[in-house]
């Protein structure tokens, strides 16, 4: 389960904004789905992959109940190990056991420049992600965890809880890089024309 102060951060560090095209790994019972529902708006677009059908269900009544018509949501059931369809979206959100297991399907479906943020409760997890990241076309890679603490706050007394929502999951945010290949070649085609065609110009003395 990912908590409020989690689903504030992926929204921030993932930079959710309206009208965004967003890919979500794992409905889970449907909060984080609610959220970025919200943060793309009518404009945007949000396509979540479930293959377990009873978190499907659980995500499709919970956003019926606390979100209302959602015209702009599409329910994959699908494994997405396996694949991912949308290509040029702007975010991919990923809450599943194996995230760099995604990382190639990652790379194929967002575009240049887009945010990949996933959830994952472990170190050693955290450690097999930013690796595959690295060596998967990514950059900027952040990995992070959010603690937060209430405080009591009275005439006379100031003093933090007793109690705080500590560690829930670390979060790992990224971007894909642009193929840089191909850009290289075409600019590096680009230069050889053009020194070709200052030889070939005849230079005119008077």
């Amino acid at each position: 389960m990912i908590y409020p102060k989690d689903v504030g951060t992926i929204l921030v560090w993932g930079d959710i904004h309206p009208g965004a095209r967003v890919v979500e790994i794992g409905a889970g019972p449907g909060a984080t789905t609610i959220a970025l529902l919200r943060a793309v708006g009518t404009a945007g677009a949000v396509a979540t992959y479930e293959i377990r059908e009873s978190f499907a269900k659980m995500a499709r009544d919970n956003v019926a109940r606390f979100h209302g018509p959602a015209p702009q949501w599409r329910l994959v059931a699908a494994d997405a190990y396996a694949g991912i369809d949308e290509r040029d979206v702007d975010r991919l959100v990923v809450d599943v056991p194996e995230p760099w297991r995604l990382v190639p399907h990652a790379a194929s479906a967002l575009r240049p420049g887009g945010v990949f943020v996933a959830f994952i409760p472990t170190v050693l997890q955290m450690q097999q992600l930013v690796g595959a990241l690295r060596d998967g076309g990514f950059a900027a890679i952040e990995a992070m965890e959010s603690l937060q603490r209430f405080w009591h706050v009275t005439a006379r007394s100031v003093r933090p809880e007793h109690r705080m929502v500590a560690h829930s999951g670390f979060l790992v945010v990224a971007r894909r890089l642009a193929s840089a290949t191909t850009s290289w070649r075409a600019a590096d085609v680009t230069a050889h024309d053009a020194r070709d065609d200052e030889r070939d110009t005849p230079t005119r003395h008077e």
